[in-house]
């Protein structure tokens, strides 16, 4: 039986959409058998399963079968593309590819059957993050018992979101001083986690309770509570990216959410050159790129908000004191005043909040 390109690939659109209406135990079990590639008579060449590439690689496909068996049609969907051919080589372009692990679908036409094949691959990012140091422009007071979890700056006040169970708050702080001006107390069973602003309300999110707070901006009234779900079942960092939300919760994934439904609209996977760049913690959108808080290291990273890509790595080492040691008192908090273009960087019980200037190293 003969099928025609368009009727191959229509045949397998339906099979690889129509797995998202399967349950997961299905679903989990489907993938299993078009897996498993010992069972099938056909062959895909050149592209590996469980490798990884960089985007921009030229991934060149072939196709083989037993002699026996004639290849009349083969139909491949990546990156929600789709192409066909008589059975000859395909070549797939990665330059607009997301970072991060990606499946390709192949269907080939064997005889008197179709086989299907999933290929899993991960691409790293094409660019080498470019190092930056800093350098100090002023530094302000902060709450020395502060476990700062978020942070953001808005019409002339920080706002600050603080940690750990029985101690979490909201607070609304003066620069100049570091004197909390408004504080609100979180149940003394809620882990407070990032903070964010969205038009006249605070968005707040909390560790493992998977439970946000939305405060009216102007005296912390409590709104109203949303829940949300992420890969780790946690949350750590928020910013407001134009119309969205943008979460982290630990890993290298970053969840982009509607600010008045909370439901997720889009993620994307952090990478740079050398692989997934997990850990991300505390967020700030600056200009069309998204800052992040390394947990337990010196870093800040820049990273392009549609392809994942780490753009810059900044280095924060002794910012803080040299000399000044909590065991906890990691890096943690970025803040940025769009009017002044002024970087604000604290971190969890540091006495000190600095403004900085970002200076690029130069090469040795």
């Amino acid at each position: 039986m003969i099928f025609s390109h368009r009727i191959l690939l229509f045949i397998f659109l339906g099979f690889f959409l129509g797995c998202s209406d399967t349950s997961e135990a299905d679903k989990a079990g489907l993938i299993d058998e078009i897996r498993d590639a010992d069972q099938k008579a056909s062959r895909v060449i050149g592209v590996v399963n469980n490798q990884k590439y960089v985007i921009g690689d030229t991934l060149v496909m072939s196709f083989k079968s037993p002699d026996s068996l004639t290849i009349s049609s083969v139909g491949i969907i990546f990156n929600r593309d789709s192409m066909t051919s008589s059975g000859e080589d395909l070549i797939i372009y990665t330059h607009g590819s997301p970072t991060g692990h990606q499946n390709i679908a192949v269907s080939i036409e064997l005889g008197d059957k179709i086989e299907r094949h999933i290929l899993s691959i991960e691409f790293l990012s094409d660019i080498i993050p470019t190092e930056y140091t800093y350098r100090r422009t002023a530094w302000f007071t902060h709450d020395p018992d502060a476990f700062t979890q978020g942070l953001f700056f808005y019409n002339g006040f920080l706002y600050e979101s603080t940690g750990r169970r029985s101690q979490s708050t909201l607070r609304k702080v003066e620069l100049s001083s570091g004197k909390v001006l408004e504080k609100a107390y979180m149940p003394d069973n809620i882990f407070a986690e990032g903070a964010t602003q969205w038009k006249d309300q605070i968005i707040q999110l909390t560790y493992t309770s998977q439970q946000g707070f939305v405060y009216a901006l102007d005296g912390f009234e409590q709104l109203k509570t949303f829940n949300y779900s992420t890969e780790t079942r946690e949350g750590w960092g928020i910013t407001t990216m134009d119309s969205l939300l943008v979460l982290s919760d630990g890993s290298e994934t970053l969840y982009f959410l509607d600010p008045e439904s909370f439901t997720e609209v889009n993620r994307i996977k952090v990478y740079d050159h050398d692989g997934a760049v997990k850990n991300i913690n505390e967020l700030e959108f600056i200009e069309g790129i998204i800052y992040a808080n390394i947990w337990q290291t010196d870093d800040i990273i820049t990273i392009d908000p549609v392809s994942g890509k780490v753009l810059t790595r900044i280095d924060l080492k002794y910012l803080m004191n040299a000399n000044w040691n909590r065991p906890t008192g990691f890096l943690n908090g970025i803040a940025y005043d769009l009017t002044s273009k002024r970087l604000f960087i604290t971190g969890k019980l540091w006495p000190r909040l600095y403004e900085i200037q970002l200076v690029e190293k130069q090469s040795s």
